[in-house]
C-alpha cells in the first residue's frame, strides 16, 4: 500500500477447540495490523478504543467456545485465522484495511497477510 499509515494491536487470547472428541487449548497473542492511507483529524490511524473492544469481543469467544463449534470446520490454523480475520472485517466499520492477522505462541508465529 504506497503513502500508508499503520496500526499494530496486540491481545493475549486463549484459543478453544475439540480434537478427536477432546477438548483442548492453545494460548497465543493475536496481533492485527491496520492500514490507512490518511490520519485521522487528531492525527491517528485509528480510534483504538473501538478496535480494543472488537479484539476483546473476539477473544472472549474464542476463549469460550470451541472454534470447530463457531465456524463448523475442524480446526486448523488457517480455519482460525480466516475466521478472526472474517470477524474483524465485519465488526471495524471504518474504511481501514486490516493488513495482517498474526498469532504468536512462543517462538512460533502463524500469520494471514492481506494482499
Amino acid at each position: 500500500m504506497k503513502n500508508s499509515f499503520f496500526v499494530t494491536a496486540s491481545i493475549p487470547c486463549k484459543v478453544v477447540y475439540t480434537e478427536e472428541e477432546h477438548l483442548k487449548g492453545d494460548r497465543f497473542s493475536l496481533v492485527v495490523t491496520l492500514a490507512s492511507q490518511e490520519l485521522d483529524k487528531d492525527g491517528f490511524v485509528v480510534d483504538f478504543d473501538p478496535v480494543q473492544q472488537v479484539l476483546e469481543k473476539l477473544r472472549d469467544r474464542l476463549e469460550a467456545e470451541p472454534l470447530n463449534q463457531i465456524t463448523g470446520e475442524p480446526f486448523s490454523m488457517q480455519s482460525l485465522l480466516s475466521f478472526i480475520h472474517q470477524q474483524l472485517d465485519e465488526s471495524i466499520k471504518t474504511p481501514h484495511i486490516i493488513q495482517k492477522v498474526y498469532l504468536e505462541r512462543d517462538r512460533e508465529g502463524f500469520g494471514l497477510e492481506v494482499v
